[in-house]
């Protein structure tokens, strides 16, 4: 019997086709803030969970704006075979993003997708935007959400880890898992730091390995340098209720 599979996915640019956290910013955040105070932000050295407090702080978009952007956005059509794939099969599916619930979820529901671990930051649209960042480790200063912790939560439930992303926010847990599938900036960040990955234009790629069957147990799973205090934590910060539930609400 073979180990059992975790597919952690990114969402922006990956699962979703669109980078849909920079349409947002790009169309109704970033125009309405000085070019100077953008400037003094991007000068911060910041890790987005800062950022977008930031960003978010100065030029918060009206619910409506934002509803009516983010459904103009598209997902890969095969991120749901390879859902079905893994439940016939007992393995997992996760989504790990440094985005926003409130994208992520009707997108997904409009695609008919549910039943997915979802880990992402939260937003929501009150009497003003706010935002949350259920899965972020207090002890760093980098991510809004610590997908390398997430990658150490299920390799530690005895998964071998497929990690699927195309960014920077993806740097860290390529680190951990056994098999990182990669694309745009994610393919010179491994090159940088010496992460063996496979090219992918699409999930289809995912599937086709998936269905070969075949794990490569070459890779031994590390911590980059800036994550290593999650090698002796119990990662109780993870809100595993709130991602296990994402679709309840």
């Amino acid at each position: 019997m073979r180990q059992p599979i975790a597919f952690l996915c990114d969402f922006d640019g990956t699962i979703g086709i669109q980078d849909v956290g920079d349409l947002v910013l790009d169309n109704l955040v970033f125009p309405r803030i000085s070019p100077a105070t953008l400037e003094e932000i991007a000068a911060s050295g910041a890790g987005s969970k800062e950022l977008y407090s930031r960003w978010y702080g100065k030029a918060p978009p009206t619910h409506k704006e934002f509803h009516d952007l983010i459904m103009q956005a598209e997902i890969d059509p095969l991120f749901e075979q390879l859902c079905k794939l893994a439940r016939e099969q007992d393995d997992a599916v996760a989504i790990v993003s440094d985005g926003f619930d409130a994208y992520i979820q009707p997108i997904l529901k409009d695609t008919n997708i549910s039943g997915v671990p979802v880990y992402s930051n939260g937003m929501s649209f009150n009497t003003k935007l706010e935002l949350s960042f259920p899965h972020h480790n207090p002890t760093c200063r980098f991510c809004g959400v610590c997908k390398a912790a997430i990658a150490m939560y299920y390799a530690r439930q005895g998964y071998y880890i497929v990690y699927v992303g195309d960014g920077t926010s993806d740097r860290f847990p390529v680190h951990v898992a056994h098999k990182v599938f990669a694309k745009d900036a994610l393919i010179d960040i491994c090159n940088q730091e010496g992460v063996s990955y496979t090219e992918f234009g699409s999930f289809q790629d995912i599937i086709d390995w998936y269905t070969e069957g075949t794990l490569d147990q070459g890779k031994v799973r590390d911590l980059h340098e800036k994550c290593q205090s999650l090698e002796e934590d119990e990662l109780t910060f993870l809100d595993q209720n709130r991602a296990q539930h994402f679709f309840d609400n």
